[in-house]
């Protein structure tokens, strides 16, 4: 049995741990998340059995609650036991962090701009954009490095990572990016990258609201100058290797209009 474990993009999660237990007329998979988010695992097809039914439809997706372990994945019953009995493939699978069945967010949430207020920066790379944005709606805001972050929307940081001290104009540094992702209460994730070394505010676990600082910008990671990337997107399960990005709604200017941000236009935040 092979399995295929592929993590989300940027984040440092651990692979799901699956195993299979038989009991009298039964083969049961469990699984393991140790991760203190969902985590969903997508397979990518229907097992092959001899000699085994199953007692229900096999899930493509199935969604493993935090910290959690011996959640059921699936279920094969012998249908005759004076018989030998296999499972000749298992699919493979990919882990997915959060929860990928969920399909629906609240798309009208009005985001706060991501810095302090009294603050301007320019979104120089915006929605589709030609440098690393293509096919991805997501945000870069150029500042000057050690410019603090602060929380978008309020939520829980379930991931981080700020070790990286390197960065370069070229996907090769793609993955020397510090950055810290924040799960939403509609199990939207938003990310802040490209943060200075050791500059992480916060801790993987906590909980954050709007406007608290997380972060200091920086430059690490795919970057040709100090600036703040930020994305929103649920996970994806058809689309395992990529992210399904989202436009967000922000506040702008004294706080009393949102707008969808506009590449090469200049922000303030006076709220």
């Amino acid at each position: 049995m092979l399995l295929m474990i592929i993590s989300s993009p940027a984040f440092s999660q651990k692979p799901a741990r699956i195993y299979p237990e038989v009991k009298q007329d039964s083969v049961i998979y469990y699984a393991d998340n140790i991760e203190i988010y969902p985590v969903s695992l997508s397979f990518s097809g229907q097992p092959s059995l001899e000699n085994l039914k199953m007692p229900g439809k096999f899930q493509a997706v199935t969604v493993l609650p935090p910290s959690t372990t011996r959640n059921k994945v699936a279920v094969f019953l012998i249908s005759d036991r004076k018989k030998g009995w296999k499972i000749k493939n298992m699919p493979n699978y990919y882990t997915l962090a959060g929860d990928a069945t969920v399909k629906t967010y609240d798309a009208g949430y009005v985001y706060d701009l991501p810095f302090r207020k009294g603050q301007s920066f320019t979104v120089h790379q915006g929605y589709n954009g030609t440098f690393s944005h293509k096919d991805e709606n997501s945000l870069d805001f150029t500042m000057p490095e050690g410019t603090e972050i602060t929380a978008a929307r309020e939520g829980k940081v379930i991931d981080l990572v700020q070790s990286n001290n390197r960065g370069c104009p070229t996907v090769s540094c793609a993955n020397l990016a510090n950055y810290v992702s924040i799960m939403h209460a509609d199990g939207t994730i938003a990310q802040y990258f490209h943060l200075k070394q050791n500059g992480v505010k916060v801790k993987a676990g906590d909980s954050v609201k709007k406007g608290d600082v997380i972060a200091l910008s920086g430059n690490t990671g795919w970057s040709n100058g100090p600036h703040l990337h930020f994305v929103c997107f649920l996970p994806d399960a058809e689309k395992p290797k990529q992210k399904n990005t989202l436009k967000t709604l922000f506040r702008t200017g004294d706080g009393t209009g949102s707008e969808y941000l506009t590449e090469k236009k200049t922000y303030s935040k006076q709220y």
